[in-house]
């Protein structure tokens, strides 16, 4: 598997593809080509938690949790990290794009290591793709 970030995860995709909602199928499609490491920001990674948390209780959550951390690189944030460019980059996403604050953390990261941005969400990212600012990829 290749050192470099290829592909972020949203919170949607990874619910989806635990769920085996529809396009669960393009995120296992994704993990199982060995050209491709995915991860997630744990901003999103938290916001699968607490979807879990709020629908299916806290077995679930945690097993949710669990998973991530064993498909997925997750990208914690430890203080040499949270530079100081990122942060910015996270703001001027929330202020130029009207994202949320979790979706904002995903397209930084996403623009931070050059790589796709995975998600379900047409609402907030279709205007995103319009711009070319980041590559996208629906997986419905």
């Amino acid at each position: 598997m290749p050192s470099a970030i290829t592909h972020v995860v949203d919170a949607s995709a990874l619910i989806a593809y635990f769920k085996r909602e529809p396009g669960h199928e393009r995120v296992a499609a994704l993990l199982m080509d060995e050209r491709n490491n995915l991860a997630i920001h744990a901003v999103n990674l938290c916001e699968v938690y607490y979807g879990y948390l709020q629908s299916d209780g806290l077995d679930k959550a945690n097993e949710a949790w669990e998973n991530a951390s064993m498909l997925l690189g997750i990208l914690g944030i430890p203080p040499e990290a949270m530079t100081e460019d990122f942060v910015k980059r996270v703001g001027r996403w929330k202020a130029q794009k009207k994202l949320g604050l979790g979706d904002s953390f995903l397209a930084a990261t996403a623009e931070e290591y050059a790589a796709v941005l995975v998600t379900a969400d047409h609402d907030d990212f279709d205007p995103i793709q319009q711009t070319g600012l980041i590559q996208i990829d629906f997986i419905r």
